[in-house]
């Protein structure tokens, strides 16, 4: 019994040591929250005068914004524009950096400049529930979105 007890014993500690050091490697996955959604702009929110302003013109088809499912790209629609990019993020963080922003050049509408200027500056994000705000200007101002 000794001797078959000594000959398992290291077979069973090699185990032990391998299931150790596989499940340290393990890469632990920061999934995107953003990745395949779409939203749409319901609020440009001033945080320091705690005021918000409703998106002009006021129509379904105006200030979309969806986080594709490949890669790390986005498209956007302004008052009268169509845009494509790219996003980097980090979840830890809530860092967001919007790159390679480009699009139609009809003229824009209302506020259709402001949400323009304010996508390409956006630095960090929140998401609760179904809203999605994406920080810019210090993080005095937010673009506020509704998930669609």
């Amino acid at each position: 019994m000794k001797k078959s007890f000594f000959r398992i014993l290291p077979a069973v500690i090699l185990f032990l040591a391998a299931i150790v050091v596989l499940g340290g490697c393990v890469k632990k996955e920061n999934k995107n929250p953003l990745k395949n959604t779409e939203w749409k702009l319901i609020n440009f929110v001033d945080v320091a005068n705690n005021t918000k302003k409703t998106p002009e013109p006021d129509s379904e088809k105006c200030y979309i914004l969806k986080f594709l499912e490949k890669g790390d790209s986005l498209t956007a629609v302004s008052s009268t524009n169509n845009f494509i990019g790219t996003y980097t993020i980090d979840t830890q963080t809530h860092y967001i950096l919007i790159t390679n922003f480009c699009g139609t050049k009809i003229k824009e509408l209302y506020d259709g400049i402001l949400y323009v200027k304010s996508l390409i500056t956006v630095n960090k994000y929140t998401i609760d529930k179904d809203i999605l705000k994406l920080y810019y200007n210090d993080n005095k101002n937010y673009l506020e979105f509704k998930r669609r």
